[in-house]
């Protein structure tokens, strides 16, 4: 029971982040979807993790009403990377974490972007995405200083 309970508690948040994702704050959405993958990609385990990157990027391709793929893809690069950095020889020290999520949040709107220009129709111009990309970088950076505290970290 209480596995269901974390999973329930899991796809909520999951839901919140991605209704926060769809509403527009001055003209902008934020992308707060990819720091919680981040999250979920540095403290789960691989397998796990994986898989809930997957249902979050299928969630937000079916939303999107547009080919199925460019969030999925988006979604399991993030929780690679955050794999390796965490394995590899870094220290997840909060200003590595808030670099990590600016960069991981370029990387996330660079492939979906991309993806969607290739594979269907250009989501935006070029100087509009890169606009909105920076934005919610800078927006996931300060959210992703305050991921792993001194306390949690190994």
């Amino acid at each position: 029971m209480k596995g269901v309970k974390g999973n329930l508690l899991w796809i909520l948040i999951a839901i919140l982040a991605i209704v926060i994702d769809e509403t527009s704050f001055i003209g902008y959405r934020a992308n707060v979807v990819v720091v919680l993958v981040y999250y979920i990609g540095i403290r789960w385990d691989t397998r796990k993790a994986v898989l809930w990157a997957f249902i979050i990027g299928f969630l937000l391709d079916s939303i999107a009403l547009k080919i199925l793929g460019p969030n999925i893809l988006s979604k399991g690069a993030v929780i690679f990377m955050a794999y390796f950095l965490q394995t590899g020889i870094f220290n997840l020290a909060p200003l590595l974490n808030a670099i990590l999520c600016f960069s991981f949040t370029m990387i996330d709107n660079f492939i979906v972007y991309f993806s969607l220009t290739l594979f269907d129709t250009r989501p935006a111009e070029m100087l509009h995405a890169a606009n909105i990309t920076l934005y919610q970088s800078v927006i996931n950076a300060a959210i992703g200083y305050f991921i792993i505290r001194e306390r949690d970290e190994q």
